[in-house]
């Protein structure tokens, strides 16, 4: 009885391909703090989040961190970040968003004469506005509008430009310009304004190679591990952390689900 189930047991492994006993799920993910850092402990706020994912649905994962451009033009890869990158690229079994953060529009206060207002891309014409490279899918929509853009690979350098007056903006997800700042200028922290800008919200998810082995499994592993921390609090706990009120931001896990929605028929 003991070697019939023994064997019935591995038969089930071997069908399922169970995730656990299997080679470890690569995710590659670009240096952006503080969602993606080897830095920080648990690899940062994304990081982290795949641990407890990976814990939760049995999964093995391994982040390995590779510049932006590198992830966009391998087309065979698994990837960490936000969908659009990569979309147009590569051909994704699953995209599981697990995260989401927004656009900010950062400024050094002292360079200006006046607080900055923004309605629209007409009120930055004319000014020098930085991004980090790769990321600006749709830059002659801003050309056309007269806004002078550079980019750079790295958030530190582009930064360092405002700070010096070299840019006039620099665009950039929330909680990494944050970071930057305080890493780059801890002292000058309140020099630095963000202006949030509308409709820029956009998720992080976990998207798996259409080749993938076994990619159907591993992609329920992680929905299963998500659905289980939310469930938990312990998803609550994380993304707290990371933001000085150490509350879950305002509709945040609504506009999580709206993602999750909008990805479970894509691609």
């Amino acid at each position: 009885m003991k070697i019939s189930l023994f064997i019935f047991c591995a038969l089930f492994l071997l069908l399922t391909g169970n995730v656990a006993f299997g080679k470890p799920v690569i995710l590659k993910a670009n240096e952006s703090l503080p969602y993606w850092s080897r830095t920080l402990p648990h690899n940062g706020l994304g990081g982290e989040l795949i641990e407890a994912i990976s814990r939760a649905g049995d999964v093995e994962s391994i982040i390995e961190f590779v510049p932006l451009k590198r992830m966009i033009e391998d087309t065979t890869d698994n990837n960490l970040g936000n969908p659009v990158f990569y979309m147009d690229n590569q051909d994704f079994a699953a995209i599981i968003p697990i995260a989401i953060t927004q656009v900010g529009l950062y400024y050094y206060n002292p360079l200006h004469d006046k607080k900055v207002t923004f309605k629209s891309l007409s009120d930055l014409k004319g000014f020098r506005v930085g991004a980090l490279s790769g990321t600006m899918a749709n830059r002659t929509i801003f050309e056309k509008a007269g806004i002078l853009f550079e980019t750079s690979y790295s958030q530190e350098s582009l930064f360092k430009k405002l700070h010096h007056g070299r840019l006039d903006f620099v665009l950039e997800l929330d909680l990494v310009g944050q970071q930057t700042i305080a890493k780059l200028f801890p002292t000058e922290s309140k020099n630095f304004e963000v202006i949030a800008l509308p409709k820029s919200v956009s998720p992080i998810a976990i998207l798996l190679d259409k080749n993938y082995p076994n990619v159907e499994n591993v992609a329920n592993r992680y929905r299963q591990g998500l659905a289980k921390i939310i469930k938990d609090g312990s998803y609550n706990e994380i993304i707290s952390s990371y933001y000085e009120s150490h509350q879950l931001p305002l509709l945040w896990l609504k506009e999580l689900e709206r993602f999750s929605r909008l990805y479970q028929t894509t691609p």
